[in-house]
């Protein structure tokens, strides 16, 4: 039907009305289009990647492909374990049991999570217990994990898959930390990739195996994540990953029922660097979000430039480990004198001294944390000081002589000492190289030089290839938790001082008092070899490392007799053999541009357990980054509340059960009505309290005498489903995660009020064109 002149008017007139909306409320209309976008500089993160590098292979010791923010970082682990509480949440796992036999062996049974898919960007395979059949067949008989508590010759029959979800483990010599070490390993090895290599690894011998791991290290494997991320590029330098279909999301939130990446550009980006391409990106704003070892002069810089700073206890401790294979630094003296040569404050200072605690403790003890250890087990966390005349008086006793300002070797050779760093962590060649200008003061010749990370932790390290390297020499935030350093302290010193190392293992002991007693496991505890401590006289012994990392992986049970005994004789070696120089305590900061999160409220509010919980620099900020907040819910762009803290606002974090593993994993297992009203102040809101909650446990723990389960299982996952996306998908899940979740908020949003007007005008337009066609 012809329009008249009178409908064009009215047309015109409505469209003139739009017009006007939109440029009023355009501002928020392309707000509410735009989400922040996460941007990582990943300080230090350096690569240099051959052509034809097989960087998708988990078993490449280029350790590309596992779970890490140096790293693609799209997996995840059977279950998070907070090494802060002590809990479990469980993630491609749904549950598991433990059954501990009489002969001391034990079966570790695991339940998968149904629903869950590897991904690629365009296809998806369903995650089964094949998956986990070949990471764990290749890892345990190729490479020796969690070795000797499981036997690798007896892998055809103690690995079991019992259906595509069920998997069991029998391992031979059970310890309380197989759970922590199997339930949170890194799953990056999909059976319909790996099955070939499990079935050529069934014919092998042992000993084959172990020589065939350098061919699998080499194999080129394809892209396949699960997580609710996927890698859509990367090079030596830049990573990008874009968020999954709503689809596969949809499965993720329930596992992570508050996570809020709704709010965020489904876009994450990753620049790789030393410090200084970091620095220069957050100086430049251009980074959101992240960490890095940045002066205390330079975070200051960045917080006048408007960057959002917040500071951590990393719980970890830095300094020297010196090579004790070679004159004359396998004289345990001589490494004690440095300890006193060295003074930590001014190492700290020349770094920030807010951000780095001088640290003089040669145990593997984090200063801040002492408190929490038993006075049986205190008595021997014993601090050096900054004494120089001490340390000359200690090489003089050697026959040591300084001439012309230098010490000499008894044999008459210069003492000399060269450091190896990582040349992109400019806070530890700073305080490094302020270390070693103080050992050339007193008269040592110390070199420091960096090295390439990759060289570094690839080549230098683990072959124990260096006269003295800095690194970390502790990483624990409690008594309670000691043993997540503890169950292997050698990664950090490498084959220079390590267990299970023939040359490096066994080294000379004697207790602080200046004495010599024997340790020995009890005889209950069947260990290959029960002999920790021997004594040659009543003053000096020697302590095998391999013996005593079993006895105490075998007894890692906090507040136990035998747990305090395996903390006293590592902490009485670390003070007797000086195998490190500690320099310091670090503080994490962290920086965030405040469009993209508002951090303060769990400062503010929370317990600063439950708040570093959260905030997760013992846990797993090393590995997911920013990514792991968005998992919790535990922040979200400024003027929006996080879905972590509605639910405590609202009080659904302990009502709703499908949070509650939330609260408890963050330390926060019950309601807390200060905590309530302290949150809904700080977003302007009101509360609701929470009077009581139930708890109610469901584990479920499955026992019998014995077990007879034949290892039949046949691998039938043959579904090759895809999905409608590519990689360069966008995903447009809006589904709210804390759909429970009902906080009245006193402001209403204008971009709302926007899009509302402009809906009743659009409602406005199609009432006036149908009237029209009515004429």
């Amino acid at each position: 039907m012809r329009m008249t002149g009178m409908s064009l008017k009215v047309i015109g007139i409505v469209l003139s009305i739009i017009a006007m909306l939109l440029v009023i409320y355009g501002i928020n209309v392309t707000y509410a289009q735009q989400k922040p976008q996460i941007i990582f500089p990943v300080a230090g993160a350096t690569f240099e990647i051959a052509p034809g590098t097989p960087i998708y292979n988990p078993y490449n010791p280029i350790g590309l492909a596992t779970c890490s923010i140096s790293s693609f970082g799209t997996y995840f682990p059977l279950a998070f374990y907070s090494y802060i509480t002590g809990q479990f949440w469980p993630i491609l796992a749904e549950n598991w049991t433990v059954q501990v036999l009489p002969n001391g062996s034990g079966i570790l049974t695991i339940y998968l999570r149904k629903g869950l898919y590897w991904f690629n960007g365009s296809a998806t395979m369903p995650f089964t217990a094949w998956d986990l059949y070949a990471e764990y067949y290749i890892g345990i008989k190729s490479f020796g994990w969690w070795t000797p508590f499981i036997n690798q010759s007896l892998l055809n029959e103690d690995l079991r898959v019992l259906n595509n979800y069920t998997l069991q483990i029998l391992v031979n010599k059970w310890s309380p930390l197989i759970p922590v070490w199997v339930l949170t390993q890194c799953v990056n090895a999909p059976w319909f990739v790996w099955e070939p290599v499990v079935n050529e690894l069934k014919s092998m011998s042992v000993s084959q195996a172990m020589k065939f791991s350098t061919n699998v290290t080499e194999i080129n494997v394809p892209y396949w994540g699960i997580y609710p991320w996927y890698l859509t590029y990367f090079s030596s330098n830049y990573m990008t990953l874009t968020l999954e279909p709503s689809n596969l999301l949809n499965e993720w939130l329930n596992i992570f029922p508050l996570a809020d990446w709704y709010y965020y550009d489904p876009t994450y980006e990753a620049i790789w660097g030393p410090n200084s391409v970091a620095y220069e990106y957050w100086y430049a704003l251009k980074a959101t979000w992240g960490s890095a070892g940045f002066s205390l002069q330079q975070v200051q810089l960045l917080k006048s430039r408007g960057v959002g700073i917040y500071f951590a206890p990393t719980w970890n401790t830095m300094g020297i480990y010196i090579n004790p294979h070679d004159y004359p630094w396998n004289i345990p003296q001589v490494r004690e004198a440095l300890c006193y040569v060295i003074n930590r404050t001014e190492v700290g200072a020349s770094w920030g001294l807010a951000i780095s605690k001088p640290d003089y403790y040669p145990e593997p003890i984090v200063p801040e944390t002492i408190d929490t250890y038993p006075p049986s087990v205190r008595q021997f966390i014993i601090p050096c000081s900054y004494d120089p005349a001490k340390a000359a008086q200690i090489l003089q006793s050697l026959g040591f002589k300084k001439i012309n300002g230098y010490w000499y070797t008894p044999n008459g050779t210069e003492l000399s000492l060269l450091v190896y760093s990582v040349s992109g962590f400019s806070d530890w060649m700073t305080m490094t190289s302020d270390a070693v200008s103080q050992l050339q003061k007193f008269g040592i010749n110390a070199k420091l030089i960096g090295l390439d990370v990759g060289v570094f932790y690839g080549t230098i390290i683990p072959s124990g290839q260096y006269e003295a390297e800095t690194t970390w020499l502790a990483a624990t935030p409690s008594y309670g938790s000691a043993w997540s350093f503890l169950q292997d302290p050698w990664v950090y010193s490498g084959a220079a001082i390590s267990a299970y190392t023939p040359g490096s293992e066994v080294w000379p002991f004697q207790w602080p008092n200046g004495t010599c007693t024997p340790v020995t496991a009890p005889a209950s505890l069947n260990l290959p070899n029960s002999t920790i401590v021997w004594c040659i006289n009543s003053t000096y012994g020697y302590i095998n490392l391999s013996n005593w990392q079993v006895f105490f992986d075998a007894v890692a049970q906090p507040n136990t007799p035998n747990y305090n005994l395996a903390i006293d004789a590592i902490f009485a070696w670390y003070y007797y053999f000086v195998p490190s120089v500690p320099l310091y305590d670090k503080i994490t900061p962290l920086y965030y541009l405040p469009s993209v999160a508002d951090i303060n409220w769990t400062y503010d509010c929370l317990p600063p357990s439950v708040n570093y919980a959260i905030v997760g620099t013992a846990d797993y900020w090393w590995v997911y980054g920013p990514m792991y907040y968005v998992l919790l819910g535990a922040y979200a762009p400024t003027g929006i509340i996080p879905p972590l803290a509605e639910a405590i606002i609202n009080g659904s974090l302990w009502t709703n059960p499908r949070f509650k593993v939330v609260a408890d994993f963050i330390g926060l297992p019950n309601p807390d009505s200060s905590i309530q009203a302290c949150v809904a102040s700080y977003f302007h809101t009101t509360y609701t309290p929470v009077t009581s909650t139930t708890t109610t446990s469901t584990t479920t723990a499955t026992t019998t005498s014995t077990t007879t389960v034949t290892s039949t299982a046949v691998a039938t996952v043959t579904s090759t489903a895809t999905v409608t996306s590519t990689s360069t998908v966008v995903s447009t899940a809006t589904t709210t995660a804390v759909s429970t979740v009902t906080v009245t908020k006193p402001v209403v949003s204008t971009t709302l009020i926007a899009g509302i007007v402009i809906i009743v005008v659009i409602i406005a337009i199609v009432a006036a064109i149908i009237a029209l066609r009515r004429r």
